[in-house]
């Protein structure tokens, strides 16, 4: 009996230790994943909805998924990371209003967005004005026109992206004609604006050029396509985001135009495979090395183990493939919250904005960042691949 009531004593006083172990760890953050302090907050602007939402909606889930994971870990120092995402509806002043409310209501340390280019300017105005440091997803040469201090882009740009089209029309499909389909939005005419700037020098004839409106009907497309094979093209450059590219491959395919079709970056998700069906194989684009990292990256580099890691944690969470957009949502969340490791949780929006141009060797979706004073794109041509579309699946393009 005696012995009975020891061992029970034993057993009682080894849960008391244990709970108060546990309630030691619980109180002083000792334990993994604990984030017992003020939280880091970071403003989001993305669209959600309107022409954009292909492009938003994936960048949201990265963008959160990658928050969960920060904090799950322990956060920055204890201090969890919280983010304030607004949808600007794929609209400039929409943006621009939810910035200021970020900027001048949330306490925000650094800002993300937007998807687009107009309403990534629309932000640039007023983050630069207020000095917050922006970190933004789209991709218009034109962003990083002017006072650039405070703004950081994480895709490739349009500069980078059609010269990388130019070239593999120029040296893969040895043609010379080209007939341009843009959007007239500020991502297309951009796009115009790089080919139309750099075809000679790829020894390439822009011979036709004609915008289109995001949403333009198959009437209307039909149209563009009918003024655009007047001028005999050997090849037809689209440059543009969902919907208007696939509906352009779509109506080549039933018109029976077979001249090749090449595209932007900004096809570079499941949706325009979704939307082209059948129309869009075959059609080839310029993209970073993420889609097809399995093909052109070598197992147990940091890049393959990096998109590896991003690419099952996605896949788990969402149960759908990785895309550049959600990419580029990664890279933004990753950019600033290793900025804010190596200078620390308390940093100003000025140490913090000089952190990040501080950027060296950062191994991200789209590639490796290296930011300077005078480089705030980060990437280099050598980030990016020709990507071809074979039965609806990714594929490196054929050299």
């Amino acid at each position: 009996m005696r012995f009975m009531k020891v061992r029970t004593f034993l057993i009682l006083l080894a849960v008391a230790a244990l709970a108060g172990s546990l309630l030691a760890l619980a109180g002083c953050g000792g334990q993994e994943g604990a984030t017992t302090k003020e939280p880091i907050r970071i403003g989001v602007v993305l669209s959600e909805s309107g022409a954009n939402e292909p492009l938003g909606k994936p960048e949201r889930n990265a963008i959160e998924l990658f928050v969960e994971r920060l904090n799950a870990s322990g956060g920055i120092k204890g201090h969890p990371v919280e983010v304030i995402i607004k949808d600007d509806q794929s609209d400039s002043n929409k943006a621009q209003q939810a910035v200021i409310e970020l900027l001048e209501q949330e306490d925000v340390v650094a800002v993300i967005g937007s998807s687009g280019t107009g309403p990534t300017l629309a932000m640039k105005q007023e983050c630069t004005k207020r000095h917050i440091p922006q970190v933004c997803m789209a991709a218009g040469a034109n962003i990083m026109e002017g006072d650039i201090t405070w703004i950081f882009r994480t895709p490739p740009t349009a500069t980078e992206a059609g010269k990388k089209a130019l070239e593999y029309i120029s040296e893969v499909l040895k043609v010379q004609r080209v007939a341009l389909l843009y959007d007239t939005n500020a991502f297309g005419t951009d796009g115009k604006n790089v080919v139309e700037k750099e075809a000679s020098s790829f020894g390439l004839e822009v011979v036709a050029s004609e915008g289109y409106q995001t949403n333009d009907t198959e009437e209307t497309i039909d149209t563009h396509l009918t003024n655009v094979m007047t001028a005999k093209p050997e090849v037809i450059l689209v440059w543009g985001t969902n919907p208007g590219p696939a509906i352009i491959a779509k109506r080549m395919r039933d018109k029976g135009i077979n001249i090749p079709y090449v595209g932007s970056h900004g096809i570079a998700n499941q949706q325009f495979i979704q939307l082209a069906g059948e129309a869009a194989n075959g059609v080839v684009f310029p993209a970073g090395k993420m889609l097809i990292y399995q093909k052109v990256l070598e197992p147990g580099s940091p890049e393959y183990e990096f998109i590896k890691d991003f690419d099952e944690a996605y896949r788990e969470a969402y149960g759908q493939p990785i895309n550049t957009f959600a990419g580029h949502g990664w890279d933004a969340i990753l950019i600033i919250t290793e900025a804010l490791k190596r200078v620390g949780p308390s940093a100003t929006p000025e140490e913090l904005r000089d952190e990040i141009e501080r950027t060296e060797g950062l191994v991200g979706t789209a590639g490796i960042f290296n930011y300077s004073a005078q480089d705030h794109n980060g990437l280099s041509p050598d980030d990016l691949v020709m990507v071809e579309i074979v039965n609806s699946q990714w594929e490196p393009a054929g050299r």
